[in-house]
């Protein structure tokens, strides 16, 4: 295995600010490992070869897959790439003797569970698994798991788009493409733009942003409720024809769909607690312009400081844009910093800081159905849930909002114990309610 001074071995290259925060969480007590997950089923006249030749592209020529670090790497690592090697494996193929289409389903759960929780061995094996299992000649499930350092939410985007659209160029007998934007030189990058001065304001920034999350908790200072906490999920979808108008009027007045969601959730928020300021946690992409098609890890988290959110919706939702633009241009700080800023947040303001709602959003250009057309197939994602693994949501409130371009998906998850469903049920009637207003019917 190639190390620092193996001649293989790229030159090493330090973390990105996002990488190092995950990293440091690694090292921390109390946190449970996850790695990013993808599962299609394929239903149809699967071209295998074409698929695993798809996917191999994809993985090597992006360098973030490519990534190896010291087998124990302490606080501060370096990392570097070992490219992929012409007869080295990529994709496993599994023929899986199963007694029918439930039994194969539910293997491909077990399976993609027991990646999902798998620390990556950082010396000894590449930053993923991806598994293609074959039930029949006419359904197949591709499976792959990624370490976090490696993938984030974009990156996740970027393998559905480029492994489908590649496996369509095989099959017309074409070649897919063989280079893509190096996520090392991105890394490199981001660490060259950070001047002292734009650290000096990205300091101030979080100070301040961190002290207003220590003033704000959620729930409001109270007796804990009695009884034992049921946690749970409520949710809804705004179709096609509302999603298309509401992003037409959002160009307009220059938000986006997920702006005007979060707007509209702490307006909600806003009238049935009687709330004027909240504290959001979200995770920021930081990924410049020049790094939009880069597969690698530019995702961390972010606190949004929000007043006066019972004003008027227009108010609001510009608010929160401008939050959100405002994380974006201070997020470039290093672990050691984001450590040494919350204990003296709490310190200072004499409370934990809040971490009692997070907004999760996500954008694809694709469609949420499955898929019919790459050359016939029925393609569904996220076709296995994790089987017997629960992760505890940490937030009393947690709002996911995925935007297709034919839909639009809300989540809110509330732990039963700092928020209930009334109070969730409530709060998502009233964003719908809030999106009928915005998008007239008919």
């Amino acid at each position: 295995m190639p190390g620092l001074t193996d001649p293989r071995a790229g030159t090493p290259f330090p973390l990105t600010y996002e990488q190092e925060w995950f990293h440091a969480k690694t090292l921390s007590g109390g946190w449970s490992h996850k790695n990013t997950q993808l599962a299609f089923e394929i239903l149809g006249d699967l071209d295998t070869d074409a698929l695993a030749a798809a996917v191999r592209a994809f993985v090597v020529r992006h360098d973030a897959l490519h990534l190896q670090m010291d087998p124990e790497p302490g606080p501060r690592p370096l990392q570097w790439t070992r490219g992929i090697e012409a007869g080295e494996d990529v994709v496993r193929r599994v023929k899986v003797k199963a007694a029918s289409p439930a039994q194969f389903s539910h293997y491909a759960s077990v399976l993609l569970s027991r990646d999902c929780v798998t620390p990556w061995s950082y010396g000894t094996q590449r930053p993923y698994v991806i598994r293609l299992l074959r039930y029949d000649d006419r359904h197949h499930a591709l499976l792959a798991t990624f370490q976090n350092l490696v993938f984030d939410g974009r990156a996740h985007h970027l393998f559905g788009h480029e492994v489908w659209r590649d496996y369509r160029t095989l099959r017309d007998g074409g070649t897919p493409p063989d280079t893509a934007p190096s996520f090392a030189e991105a890394a490199v990058r981001q660490r060259e733009r950070t001047s002292e001065r734009l650290r000096a304001q990205a300091l101030a920034n979080w100070r301040e942003r961190l002290a207003f999350m220590t003033r704000v908790p959620w729930p409001p200072a109270g007796p804990a409720p009695a009884g034992p906490a049921r946690a749970g999920t409520v949710s809804a979808e705004l179709p096609a024809a509302a999603v298309t108008e509401l992003r037409g009027l959002c160009a307009e007045f220059r938000f986006t769909v997920l702006q005007s969601a979060v707007g509209l959730f702490v307006t909600a928020l806003a009238a049935r607690t009687g709330r004027t300021d909240v504290g959001l946690w979200t995770s920021m992409d930081s990924r410049a312009s020049r790094d939009t098609d880069v597969v690698g890890m530019f995702a961390g988290s972010c606190p949004l400081t929000l007043r006066d959110i019972g004003a008027d919706a227009f108010s609001v939702r510009a608010q929160v844009r401008d939050q959100l633009l405002n994380g974006l241009r201070h997020q470039r700080l290093g672990a050691a910093d984001l450590t040494a800023l919350n204990r003296e947040a709490e310190e200072t303001g004499g409370a934990p800081v809040s971490r009692g709602i997070y907004v999760n959003l996500r954008r694809f250009d694709g469609n949420c159905d499955a898929a019919d057309d790459v050359d016939g197939l029925r393609i569904t994602a996220d076709a296995y849930p994790l089987h017997r693994i629960t992760f505890h949501d940490t937030f009393a409130l947690h709002l996911r909002c995925t935007e297709f371009r034919d839909r639009l998906c809300v989540d809110l998850l509330y732990d039963g114990h700092r928020a209930d469903r009334r109070l969730a049920r409530a709060v998502l009637d009233d964003m719908l309610a809030g999106l009928a207003a915005t998008v007239p019917a008919g």
